[in-house]
Protein backbone atom coordinates (compact mmCIF):
# COMPACT_ATOMS: atom_id res chain seq x y z
CA UNK A 1 0.00 0.00 0.00
CA UNK A 2 1.26 3.25 -0.80
CA UNK A 3 1.38 6.45 0.94
CA UNK A 4 -1.26 7.85 -0.02
CA UNK A 5 -3.74 4.64 -0.38
CA UNK A 6 -2.44 4.47 3.46
CA UNK A 7 -3.80 8.48 3.73
CA UNK A 8 -6.74 7.89 2.20
CA UNK A 9 -7.61 4.59 3.57
CA UNK A 10 -7.61 6.07 7.35
CA UNK A 11 -9.46 9.53 6.40
CA UNK A 12 -11.87 7.57 4.83
CA UNK A 13 -13.16 4.86 7.18
CA UNK A 14 -13.10 7.65 10.33
CA UNK A 15 -15.38 9.58 8.08
CA UNK A 16 -17.43 7.01 7.12
CA UNK A 17 -18.10 6.11 10.86
CA UNK A 18 -18.78 9.82 11.42
CA UNK A 19 -21.14 9.97 8.75
CA UNK A 20 -23.17 6.59 9.28
CA UNK A 21 -23.07 8.05 13.87
CA UNK A 22 -24.41 11.30 12.23
CA UNK A 23 -27.56 9.49 10.52
CA UNK A 24 -27.94 7.31 13.44
CA UNK A 25 -27.90 10.16 16.14
CA UNK A 26 -30.99 11.73 13.58
CA UNK A 27 -32.63 8.57 13.37
CA UNK A 28 -32.96 8.34 17.14
CA UNK A 29 -34.16 11.89 17.45
CA UNK A 30 -36.80 11.72 15.15
CA UNK A 31 -37.91 8.19 16.09
CA UNK A 32 -41.59 9.80 17.04
CA UNK A 33 -41.54 11.11 13.10
CA UNK A 34 -42.80 7.92 11.67
CA UNK A 35 -42.33 6.89 7.89
CA UNK A 36 -41.24 10.53 6.59
CA UNK A 37 -38.18 10.59 8.86
CA UNK A 38 -36.78 7.26 7.80
CA UNK A 39 -37.41 7.96 3.88
CA UNK A 40 -35.33 11.45 4.14
CA UNK A 41 -32.18 9.63 6.25
CA UNK A 42 -32.93 6.30 4.01
CA UNK A 43 -31.92 9.04 0.92
CA UNK A 44 -29.28 10.57 2.42
CA UNK A 45 -27.24 7.51 3.65
CA UNK A 46 -27.87 5.94 0.12
CA UNK A 47 -25.73 9.14 -1.47
CA UNK A 48 -23.46 8.96 1.32
CA UNK A 49 -22.62 5.33 0.81
CA UNK A 50 -21.02 6.50 -2.07
CA UNK A 51 -18.08 8.84 -3.20
CA UNK A 52 -14.22 9.16 -2.92
CA UNK A 53 -14.27 11.24 0.03
CA UNK A 54 -11.54 13.39 -1.54
CA UNK A 55 -12.66 16.71 -0.17
CA UNK A 56 -12.27 14.85 3.44
CA UNK A 57 -9.16 13.46 2.72
CA UNK A 58 -7.89 16.90 0.99
CA UNK A 59 -8.63 18.86 4.57
CA UNK A 60 -7.40 15.67 6.87
CA UNK A 61 -3.91 16.16 4.51
CA UNK A 62 -3.84 19.65 5.36
CA UNK A 63 -4.94 19.75 9.41
CA UNK A 64 -2.36 16.75 9.26
CA UNK A 65 0.80 18.38 7.28
CA UNK A 66 2.72 19.94 9.84
CA UNK A 67 2.32 16.57 12.63
CA UNK A 68 5.53 14.64 12.66
CA UNK A 69 5.71 11.32 11.64
CA UNK A 70 5.06 9.46 15.08
CA UNK A 71 1.88 12.06 15.39
CA UNK A 72 0.05 12.17 11.55
CA UNK A 73 -1.80 8.66 11.76
CA UNK A 74 -3.43 9.77 15.00
CA UNK A 75 -4.31 12.95 13.03
CA UNK A 76 -5.60 11.52 10.16
CA UNK A 77 -7.67 9.13 11.70
CA UNK A 78 -9.13 11.82 14.97
CA UNK A 79 -11.66 13.64 15.76
CA UNK A 80 -11.07 16.68 14.29
CA UNK A 81 -10.37 14.59 10.51
CA UNK A 82 -13.07 12.91 11.22
CA UNK A 83 -15.63 15.81 11.93
CA UNK A 84 -14.24 17.79 9.34
CA UNK A 85 -14.68 15.68 6.82
CA UNK A 86 -18.05 14.43 7.50
CA UNK A 87 -19.39 18.51 7.49
CA UNK A 88 -17.33 18.71 3.84
CA UNK A 89 -19.00 15.24 2.58
CA UNK A 90 -22.39 16.45 3.98
CA UNK A 91 -22.29 19.53 2.64
CA UNK A 92 -21.13 18.27 -0.93
CA UNK A 93 -24.11 15.75 -0.66
CA UNK A 94 -26.59 18.92 -0.21
CA UNK A 95 -25.09 20.41 -2.89
CA UNK A 96 -25.22 17.57 -5.50
CA UNK A 97 -29.09 17.17 -4.24
CA UNK A 98 -30.01 20.65 -5.29
CA UNK A 99 -27.23 20.55 -8.27
CA UNK A 100 -29.52 17.81 -9.76
CA UNK A 101 -32.57 19.36 -8.80
CA UNK A 102 -31.49 22.22 -10.77
CA UNK A 103 -30.46 20.18 -14.35
CA UNK A 104 -33.18 17.57 -13.90
CA UNK A 105 -30.58 15.03 -13.73
CA UNK A 106 -31.69 11.23 -13.73
CA UNK A 107 -28.78 9.80 -12.36
CA UNK A 108 -26.12 10.35 -8.95
CA UNK A 109 -23.65 7.59 -8.46
CA UNK A 110 -25.11 5.00 -10.50
CA UNK A 111 -28.31 5.15 -8.51
CA UNK A 112 -31.31 7.60 -9.32
CA UNK A 113 -31.25 10.93 -8.17
CA UNK A 114 -33.14 12.01 -5.15
CA UNK A 115 -35.92 14.07 -6.81
CA UNK A 116 -36.48 11.05 -9.04
CA UNK A 117 -36.41 8.66 -6.07
CA UNK A 118 -38.59 10.74 -3.84
CA UNK A 119 -41.13 10.93 -7.28
CA UNK A 120 -41.16 7.49 -7.66
CA UNK A 121 -41.74 6.60 -4.15
CA UNK A 122 -44.86 9.27 -4.69
CA UNK A 123 -46.19 7.19 -7.74
CA UNK A 124 -45.83 3.53 -5.73
CA UNK A 125 -47.75 5.02 -2.86
CA UNK A 126 -50.78 6.68 -5.34
CA UNK A 127 -50.25 9.63 -3.06
CA UNK A 128 -52.09 12.90 -3.96
CA UNK A 129 -51.15 15.48 -6.43
CA UNK A 130 -48.05 15.44 -8.89
CA UNK A 131 -45.10 12.95 -8.24
CA UNK A 132 -42.31 15.08 -10.01
CA UNK A 133 -43.31 18.33 -8.03
CA UNK A 134 -42.97 15.96 -4.94
CA UNK A 135 -39.57 14.71 -5.77
CA UNK A 136 -38.39 18.19 -6.56
CA UNK A 137 -39.67 19.45 -3.24
CA UNK A 138 -38.72 16.66 -0.98
CA UNK A 139 -34.57 16.54 -2.50
CA UNK A 140 -34.66 20.52 -1.74
CA UNK A 141 -36.31 19.48 1.91
CA UNK A 142 -33.16 16.76 2.00
CA UNK A 143 -30.70 18.97 0.55
CA UNK A 144 -31.38 21.55 3.10
CA UNK A 145 -31.18 18.74 6.20
CA UNK A 146 -27.93 17.90 4.75
CA UNK A 147 -26.34 21.71 4.68
CA UNK A 148 -27.77 21.74 8.80
CA UNK A 149 -26.02 18.90 9.54
CA UNK A 150 -22.88 19.80 7.59
CA UNK A 151 -23.08 22.91 10.06
CA UNK A 152 -23.01 20.86 12.98
CA UNK A 153 -20.49 18.44 11.89
CA UNK A 154 -18.27 21.69 11.57
CA UNK A 155 -19.30 22.61 14.71
CA UNK A 156 -18.49 19.75 16.49
CA UNK A 157 -14.85 19.50 14.59
CA UNK A 158 -13.99 23.11 15.20
CA UNK A 159 -14.60 22.07 18.83
CA UNK A 160 -11.23 19.74 18.65
CA UNK A 161 -9.15 22.34 17.43
CA UNK A 162 -7.10 25.34 18.84
CA UNK A 163 -8.97 27.40 19.84
CA UNK A 164 -6.89 30.32 17.95
CA UNK A 165 -7.13 28.62 14.64
CA UNK A 166 -11.33 27.86 14.76
CA UNK A 167 -12.61 31.81 13.70
CA UNK A 168 -10.26 31.34 10.44
CA UNK A 169 -11.69 27.68 9.64
CA UNK A 170 -14.69 28.44 9.99
CA UNK A 171 -14.78 31.41 7.97
CA UNK A 172 -12.66 29.62 5.32
CA UNK A 173 -16.02 26.90 4.93
CA UNK A 174 -18.49 29.85 4.93
CA UNK A 175 -16.61 31.48 2.16
CA UNK A 176 -16.57 28.31 0.80
CA UNK A 177 -20.62 28.13 0.92
CA UNK A 178 -21.39 31.11 -0.53
CA UNK A 179 -19.10 30.42 -3.19
CA UNK A 180 -20.50 27.94 -4.72
CA UNK A 181 -24.32 29.67 -4.44
CA UNK A 182 -22.68 32.03 -6.76
CA UNK A 183 -21.03 29.65 -8.47
CA UNK A 184 -24.00 28.08 -9.05
CA UNK A 185 -26.21 30.81 -10.34
CA UNK A 186 -23.18 31.75 -12.70
CA UNK A 187 -24.00 28.19 -14.35
CA UNK A 188 -27.52 28.49 -14.82
CA UNK A 189 -27.31 31.99 -15.92
CA UNK A 190 -24.96 30.98 -18.35
CA UNK A 191 -26.79 28.54 -19.50
CA UNK A 192 -29.60 30.63 -19.93
CA UNK A 193 -27.98 32.74 -22.39
CA UNK A 194 -28.58 32.34 -26.11
CA UNK A 195 -25.31 30.60 -28.55
CA UNK A 196 -23.54 32.93 -30.55
CA UNK A 197 -25.25 33.91 -33.57
CA UNK A 198 -24.37 32.08 -36.80
CA UNK A 199 -22.73 35.26 -38.50
CA UNK A 200 -20.50 35.89 -35.33
CA UNK A 201 -16.94 35.96 -35.44
CA UNK A 202 -16.79 31.97 -33.74
CA UNK A 203 -13.49 32.25 -32.43
CA UNK A 204 -13.84 35.39 -30.87
CA UNK A 205 -17.25 34.20 -29.71
CA UNK A 206 -15.90 30.82 -28.63
CA UNK A 207 -12.76 32.39 -26.47
CA UNK A 208 -15.52 34.83 -25.00
CA UNK A 209 -17.66 31.11 -23.80
CA UNK A 210 -14.02 30.00 -23.19
CA UNK A 211 -14.05 32.47 -20.45
CA UNK A 212 -17.11 32.26 -19.01
CA UNK A 213 -17.02 28.76 -18.40
CA UNK A 214 -13.50 29.32 -16.41
CA UNK A 215 -15.87 31.26 -14.45
CA UNK A 216 -17.74 29.13 -13.71
CA UNK A 217 -15.16 26.53 -12.63
CA UNK A 218 -13.26 28.19 -10.40
CA UNK A 219 -16.55 29.76 -8.38
CA UNK A 220 -18.41 26.50 -8.42
CA UNK A 221 -16.62 23.76 -8.37
CA UNK A 222 -12.55 24.23 -8.55
CA UNK A 223 -12.04 26.28 -5.21
CA UNK A 224 -15.11 24.03 -3.60
CA UNK A 225 -13.59 21.02 -4.59
CA UNK A 226 -9.75 21.28 -3.54
CA UNK A 227 -8.64 24.58 -2.86
CA UNK A 228 -11.23 25.32 0.77
CA UNK A 229 -10.93 21.70 1.64
CA UNK A 230 -6.79 21.96 1.52
CA UNK A 231 -7.49 25.44 2.61
CA UNK A 232 -9.80 24.86 6.31
CA UNK A 233 -7.88 21.59 7.11
CA UNK A 234 -4.58 24.05 6.98
CA UNK A 235 -6.08 26.93 8.93
CA UNK A 236 -7.45 24.81 11.47
CA UNK A 237 -4.08 23.24 11.56
CA UNK A 238 -2.66 26.40 12.56
CA UNK A 239 -1.41 27.73 8.91
CA UNK A 240 -1.28 31.60 8.76
CA UNK A 241 -4.12 33.07 7.06
CA UNK A 242 -2.48 35.68 5.23
CA UNK A 243 1.19 34.49 5.18
CA UNK A 244 2.72 32.94 1.64
CA UNK A 245 2.17 29.38 2.68
CA UNK A 246 -1.29 30.16 2.26
CA UNK A 247 -1.11 31.81 -1.00
CA UNK A 248 0.51 28.84 -2.26
CA UNK A 249 -1.99 26.46 -0.91
CA UNK A 250 -4.64 28.27 -2.23
CA UNK A 251 -2.71 28.40 -6.07
CA UNK A 252 -2.16 24.66 -6.04
CA UNK A 253 -5.53 24.05 -4.66
CA UNK A 254 -7.29 26.50 -7.58
CA UNK A 255 -4.85 24.86 -10.43
CA UNK A 256 -5.46 21.53 -9.37
CA UNK A 257 -9.64 22.26 -8.72
CA UNK A 258 -9.63 23.81 -12.58
CA UNK A 259 -8.24 20.62 -14.12
CA UNK A 260 -10.21 18.28 -12.04
CA UNK A 261 -13.32 19.92 -12.98
CA UNK A 262 -12.08 20.30 -16.59
CA UNK A 263 -11.42 16.53 -16.80
CA UNK A 264 -15.04 15.54 -15.40
CA UNK A 265 -16.05 18.10 -18.14
CA UNK A 266 -14.39 15.81 -20.62
CA UNK A 267 -15.82 12.71 -18.80
CA UNK A 268 -19.24 14.01 -18.99
CA UNK A 269 -18.90 13.35 -22.97
CA UNK A 270 -16.57 11.03 -23.95
CA UNK A 271 -16.78 9.31 -19.95
CA UNK A 272 -17.64 5.25 -19.87
CA UNK A 273 -21.30 5.56 -17.73
CA UNK A 274 -20.35 2.11 -15.70
CA UNK A 275 -17.45 4.24 -14.43
CA UNK A 276 -18.85 7.72 -14.27
CA UNK A 277 -22.49 7.11 -12.86
CA UNK A 278 -24.00 8.74 -15.09
CA UNK A 279 -25.34 8.61 -18.66
CA UNK A 280 -22.53 9.94 -21.62
CA UNK A 281 -23.32 13.30 -22.88
CA UNK A 282 -25.61 14.62 -19.97
CA UNK A 283 -23.68 17.72 -20.53
CA UNK A 284 -24.57 18.27 -23.16
CA UNK A 285 -28.30 17.49 -23.26
CA UNK A 286 -28.18 19.58 -19.89
CA UNK A 287 -26.81 22.67 -22.29
CA UNK A 288 -23.88 22.93 -20.30
CA UNK A 289 -21.19 25.61 -21.74
CA UNK A 290 -18.06 24.09 -20.79
CA UNK A 291 -14.53 24.92 -21.64
CA UNK A 292 -14.91 21.77 -23.76
CA UNK A 293 -17.77 23.06 -25.97
CA UNK A 294 -16.44 26.49 -26.32
CA UNK A 295 -13.20 25.09 -27.37
CA UNK A 296 -15.27 23.37 -30.01
CA UNK A 297 -16.97 26.35 -31.04
CA UNK A 298 -13.55 27.79 -32.01
CA UNK A 299 -12.81 25.20 -34.31
CA UNK A 300 -15.88 23.41 -35.83
CA UNK A 301 -17.36 24.55 -39.19
CA UNK A 302 -21.00 25.28 -39.80
CA UNK A 303 -22.06 22.01 -40.05
CA UNK A 304 -20.26 21.43 -36.73
CA UNK A 305 -21.86 23.89 -34.76
CA UNK A 306 -25.64 22.93 -36.38
CA UNK A 307 -24.93 19.63 -34.82
CA UNK A 308 -24.08 21.05 -31.28
CA UNK A 309 -26.97 23.24 -31.23
CA UNK A 310 -29.44 21.01 -31.62
CA UNK A 311 -27.99 18.62 -28.71
CA UNK A 312 -27.29 21.74 -26.45
CA UNK A 313 -30.31 21.90 -23.90
CA UNK A 314 -32.18 19.27 -25.88
CA UNK A 315 -33.22 16.89 -22.98
CA UNK A 316 -34.54 14.71 -25.82
CA UNK A 317 -31.33 14.43 -27.70
CA UNK A 318 -31.22 10.41 -29.02
CA UNK A 319 -27.89 8.39 -28.65
CA UNK A 320 -27.14 8.45 -32.35
CA UNK A 321 -27.21 12.59 -32.07
CA UNK A 322 -25.21 12.64 -29.03
CA UNK A 323 -22.74 10.67 -30.56
CA UNK A 324 -22.78 12.85 -33.51
CA UNK A 325 -21.94 15.89 -31.38
CA UNK A 326 -18.79 13.70 -29.57
CA UNK A 327 -17.48 13.16 -32.47
CA UNK A 328 -17.34 16.70 -33.94
CA UNK A 329 -15.80 17.68 -30.72
CA UNK A 330 -13.21 15.15 -31.05
CA UNK A 331 -12.92 15.71 -34.73
CA UNK A 332 -11.87 19.15 -34.45
CA UNK A 333 -9.64 19.21 -32.45
CA UNK A 334 -11.23 20.29 -29.70
CA UNK A 335 -10.81 17.50 -26.91
CA UNK A 336 -7.28 17.50 -27.75
CA UNK A 337 -7.05 21.28 -27.09
CA UNK A 338 -9.03 20.68 -23.74
CA UNK A 339 -6.29 18.00 -22.75
CA UNK A 340 -3.37 20.38 -22.95
CA UNK A 341 -5.65 22.95 -21.10
CA UNK A 342 -5.66 19.89 -18.32
CA UNK A 343 -2.42 19.23 -18.35
CA UNK A 344 -1.46 23.08 -17.87
CA UNK A 345 -3.45 23.69 -14.78
CA UNK A 346 -1.80 20.46 -13.50
CA UNK A 347 1.56 21.95 -14.25
CA UNK A 348 0.78 24.97 -12.62
CA UNK A 349 -0.27 22.67 -8.94
CA UNK A 350 3.00 21.27 -9.17
CA UNK A 351 5.09 24.73 -9.62
CA UNK A 352 2.55 26.01 -6.56
CA UNK A 353 3.76 22.97 -4.61
CA UNK A 354 7.36 23.35 -4.84
CA UNK A 355 6.95 26.88 -4.37
CA UNK A 356 5.17 26.08 -1.21
CA UNK A 357 8.09 23.83 -0.07
CA UNK A 358 10.13 26.32 -0.28
CA UNK A 359 7.84 28.90 1.34
CA UNK A 360 8.93 27.15 4.87
CA UNK A 361 5.45 26.06 5.87
CA UNK A 362 6.15 23.52 7.71
CA UNK A 363 4.96 20.92 5.65
CA UNK A 364 6.21 17.61 6.63
CA UNK A 365 7.28 15.03 3.56
CA UNK A 366 4.77 13.08 4.05
CA UNK A 367 2.04 15.76 3.63
CA UNK A 368 4.14 16.93 0.68
CA UNK A 369 4.38 13.45 -0.82
CA UNK A 370 0.65 13.19 -0.34
CA UNK A 371 -0.36 17.11 -2.29
CA UNK A 372 1.64 15.48 -5.09
CA UNK A 373 0.43 12.39 -4.95
CA UNK A 374 -3.28 13.83 -5.03
CA UNK A 375 -2.41 16.08 -7.95
CA UNK A 376 -2.01 13.44 -10.26
CA UNK A 377 -5.35 11.63 -8.65
CA UNK A 378 -7.62 14.77 -9.21
CA UNK A 379 -6.53 15.47 -12.69
CA UNK A 380 -5.36 12.08 -14.87
CA UNK A 381 -8.72 9.85 -14.09
CA UNK A 382 -11.07 8.00 -15.70
CA UNK A 383 -14.07 8.01 -13.37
Amino acid sequence: MTQIDRTMSLVRRAVDERISQAIAERRDEWSDAGPAAAELLDAAADLLGGGKRMRAVLAAIALSATADSARREDVLSGRACAGLGAALELYQASALIHDDVIDGALTRRGLPAAHRRFATAHRGSHWLGDAEAHGRSAAILLGDLLLSAAGSELGAALAQCPQGTRAAGRAAFDAMAEEVALGQYLDVRTESLPLPDEGADHAAAGRAMEEAALAVVRRKSARYSVMHPLLIGALLGGLPPHGEGARRLAELGEATGIAFQLRDDELGVFGDPARTGKPAGDDLREGKRTVLLALAWQRCDAGGRAILRRVLANTRADPAEIAAAAAIIEECGARAAHEERIDEHAERARRALEALITAEAGLSRSATADLASVISLLTDRSA
